[in-house]
């Protein structure tokens, strides 16, 4: 069964990459054939992630050890901290794949053929051991995405790839400059580059990682997370992308940045403590604050959505700070959670809008409203969606913004309440934005476009492609312990290695790595 897990596992990263290649090679194929083979690609990670819950697949623990034995940078397993995210991705990337599916655009094969490899690529992200594989497949999903909003996009969308490539590759040659210097403290070469070798050569190193080695990994991380003030990219990217990748993108692949915050920073570079731990906290806080103020002045639902994500990110970021700067377990655990559920509530906005765009062939709210009286399934899925976003009970994200808030019960009262008031300030626009939308009068524009070209409610497939989004979000908003117990005890064990990280070396009191980043046997 380990044997089976392992090569599934491994299926389900390479079939979007192999089906992308064969879409891309094979542009002549009828086009049964290619909504046929790009469905496989997307649907087979999705199916692998639903065998996985089955009592039969094997008990939690071996899953979470699953490992794939190949070349170094071919190296996957599961953990704790990532298993959650790669299930996340695979439900995000089957409902952009059934939005790609369903649209009409120029050189589909091509089109589909990308989306894949983004997809595939964004999987491997979550599911490799190796560091420097972790790299390779971030980039390799980069780089569709790149082609997609330069080719794909909407208005301003070469201004807004341009601004993308410059701020995710300098983020990431950042990020990398300080693993690479981890690397070469820890006495680590490229073939043995795993998180748990980084993990335990920088505890046993007797050299101290230079200064400025966890700033560069920190804020070059961040910026590939949209960390203020490296944020600026995010919503015009976003917006100007086509919108499954916009969903693949802001709802997973940013999580990269987040990810390799926990797994390779937190526990080692004392990213909390002294001044690098202020700037961290400041930050973050900007990101709730700032972004969030941003997003009331927005008059455009594509750009609200995009500016939105960035604010979300600002509870995610403050966990991290609190579970690195005070040993609270509670901080990473919430925050893990958080990444998830923003990652589903997030997609399901991003393809409902598109929806209300198709419709009503604008995103601007001044020529928006009364839309629920012509499309009532859409307005009640898009109601759904912004109050998962909010954080309402019943959907994955109130969990994680509940944990956030009480990780950070023994900050000051004027943090906690100033981080409490982003609450408000999101249900504010939110909350704006569904009454804009979709109630009161009907707008000059909806009602002209109806008369001239009538439109109808949400079709099938994209119905299908909300309840797998939202179906999710309510799934671990029911039952968090699906996400908490993969993640509980590699949360605490980075929480306490920070704290260690920090303190002077003690030899009497070993320092064990993180559960999530121990070595495992390969499954043969």
């Amino acid at each position: 069964m380990e044997s089976f897990n392992a090569y599934l596992l491994a299926s389900a990263i390479f079939a979007p990459v192999v089906a992308g290649l064969l879409l891309i090679a094979g542009r002549i194929l009828p086009r049964n054939w290619v909504s046929g083979l790009a469905f496989v690609g997307f649907a087979l990670p999705a199916a692998a992630v639903l065998w996985f819950l089955l009592p039969a697949s094997g008990p939690l623990d071996a899953l979470l050890r699953l490992r794939f034995t190949g070349p170094w940078l071919f190296q996957l397993g599961l953990n704790g901290l990532s298993a959650p995210l790669f299930a996340m991705t695979a439900a995000v990337g089957l409902a952009a794949g059934l939005k790609a599916l369903i649209q009409d655009v120029e050189a589909r094969s091509t089109y589909l053929g990308l989306i894949l490899f983004m997809f595939g690529g964004t999987l491997a992200v979550f599911a490799t051991d190796n560091i420097l594989g972790f790299y390779f497949f971030h980039e390799f999903a980069l780089i569709p995405t790149f082609i997609l909003t330069l080719f794909w996009g909407g208005e301003g969308r070469r201004s807004a790839a341009m601004q993308m490539a410059i701020y995710l590759t300098v983020g990431a040659m950042l990020s990398l400059a300080g693993i690479l210097i981890a690397m070469q403290v820890a006495g680590l070469g490229w073939g043995d580059a795993t998180f748990a070798a980084l993990f335990q050569g920088l505890f046993a190193a007797d050299a101290p990682l230079p200064a400025a080695t966890g700033a560069l990994t920190l804020f070059g991380l961040g910026t590939l997370a949209s960390l203020f003030p490296f944020h600026s990219w995010a919503a015009p990217g976003y917006s100007a992308a086509p919108t499954p990748v916009s969903m693949l993108h802001a709802g997973a692949l940013k999580k990269f940045g987040l990810y390799g915050i926990v797994i390779v920073a937190a526990a080692s570079m004392k990213i909390g403590q002294g001044a690098l731990g202020q700037w961290f906290f400041w930050c973050a806080l900007a990101n709730l604050v700032v972004v969030g103020l941003i997003c009331v002045a927005q008059r455009d639902l594509k750009q609200l959505l995009s500016w939105s994500s960035v604010a979300h990110m600002g509870p995610i970021f403050l966990g991290l700070w609190v579970g690195t700067a005070k040993g609270q377990a509670a901080g990473i655990d919430a925050a893990l959670f958080l990444m998830v559920a923003h990652g589903l509530s997030c997609a399901a906005l991003f393809l409902l809008a598109n929806a209300v765009r198709t419709r009503a062939g604008t995103y601007r709210f001044e020529e928006l409203g009364g839309l629920a009286a012509r499309t009532p399934v859409l307005a009640a899925f898009f109601v759904a969606a912004t109050m998962a976003s909010i954080g309402l009970p019943g959907f994955g994200n109130f969990w994680g913004e509940v944990g956030v808030f009480l990780s950070l019960r023994a900050e000051p009262l004027w943090v906690q309440a100033l981080v409490a008031s982003t609450v408000v300030i999101s249900a504010i626009y939110a909350l704006r934005a569904v009454a804009t939308v979709f109630f009161g009068p009907e707008s000059k524009q909806v009602a002209e476009r109806a008369a001239h070209a009538p439109f109808g409610d949400l079709g099938f497939t994209e119905r299908l492609a909300a309840v797998v989004l939202l179906g999710a979000s309510l799934t671990i908003g029911f039952c968090p312990s699906l996400v908490t117990r993969c993640t509980n005890a590699d949360a605490q064990g980075i929480a306490q290695a920070a704290v260690r990280s920090s303190a002077p070396k003690a030899p009497a009191i070993p320092v064990q790595a993180p559960k999530a980043v121990a070595p495992a046997p390969s499954a043969r």
